[in-house]
């Protein structure tokens, strides 16, 4: 499932600033990605521009396994 819900922070809890979808429930877990609804006219202003798309391709490439796996090994060593 994925939904978006507009939250607000407030004495350390979320709380949705709309109504909530009608299948989620009571004491239901999620994983919440944090995105601030602040846009940036530059997001990618403190990029490195000398960083060419061979040397992303090659770094990924070296990789084992999927993208996915390596941010959940990564993870798991912090």
């Amino acid at each position: 499932m994925h939904e978006q819900v507009e939250v607000v922070h407030e004495n350390g809890v979320f709380r949705p600033l709309g109504p909530i979808p009608g299948q989620i429930h009571e004491n239901q877990h999620f994983t919440v990605t944090i995105e601030s609804t602040n846009k940036t006219k530059n997001w990618l202003a403190d990029a490195d521009p000398t960083v060419t798309l061979e040397t992303v391709r090659a770094a990924m490439a070296k990789i084992p396994g999927t993208l996915a796996q390596a941010v959940y090994a990564e993870r798991e060593e912090r």
